[in-house]
């Protein structure tokens, strides 16, 4: 690397340290023009524009370091998040599964993967994606979260419950979990469960509205 691409870079990781991220995209933009084919720096053009929100840039730079290392597992992940982030839901489950199909997965792609399968109407995919991840990684509390409201939303409300439940045995003051285990009552006709839950939600928020809310429709009914 040539003094000024080190330059650049030092610039741009003391701009980052000060929070001055923008202006360290711009100094790691003059590193790249001085070495374009620099994976690092690569890397960390994508990570500021992810940080920065601006994710077509973000997918940008993750697509120029895989056609240079085309089975980087942990770059192809980093893309699918973005995909993810920027609403590209289809190309953020064709980036995971193409993961998975590498044999190099990494535990958490499953959890975007259903995150993703959500977003386009597939529970099914979604579910089976949470429960691979729990398989993997038990203890993840958000795979049980997820896990919860996908099943809420495909009508299995009876197993919707155990992973609510579940979370929330390990972390009780998870409002949404809640929020959510007070609505699959709800659906299941068991009102009085649904008011226990929504009471606690307002107990860690009393400003949740959502709980407020149905705790007035229960009222009235």
């Amino acid at each position: 690397m040539s003094e000024l691409v080190h330059k650049c870079i030092d610039d741009a990781f003391i701009k980052l340290l000060e929070g001055n991220i923008k202006e360290a995209a711009a100094d790691f933009e003059c590193a790249e023009k001085e070495n374009p084919d620099s994976i690092h720096i690569l890397l960390e053009l994508s990570n500021v524009y992810y940080i920065l929100g601006e994710m077509s840039k973000s997918i940008s730079y993750c697509e120029k370091v895989l056609k240079i290392k085309p089975d980087s597992p942990y770059v192809m992940y980093r893309l699918g998040v973005a995909y993810y982030r920027s609403t590209n839901f289809s190309a953020a489950v064709n980036t995971f599964n193409k993961i998975i199909e590498s044999g190099k997965n990494l535990p958490m792609t499953y959890l975007w993967l259903g995150l993703a399968y959500y977003h386009l109407g597939k529970e099914e995919k979604s579910i089976a994606s949470y429960r691979k991840l729990i398989e993997l990684c038990p203890e993840t509390l958000m795979a049980n979260y997820y896990m919860g409201i996908a099943l809420k939303a495909s009508g299995k409300y009876d197993e919707a419950i155990i992973y609510f439940e579940r979370l929330l045995n390990k972390t009780d003051n998870h409002v949404s979990a809640l929020y959510h285990l007070g609505r699959t009552y709800m659906k299941n006709y068991n009102y009085d469960k649904a008011r226990v839950y929504f009471k606690q939600a307002l107990d860690y928020d009393p400003e949740n509205k959502n709980a407020s809310d149905m705790l007035d429709f229960l009222s009235e009914g």
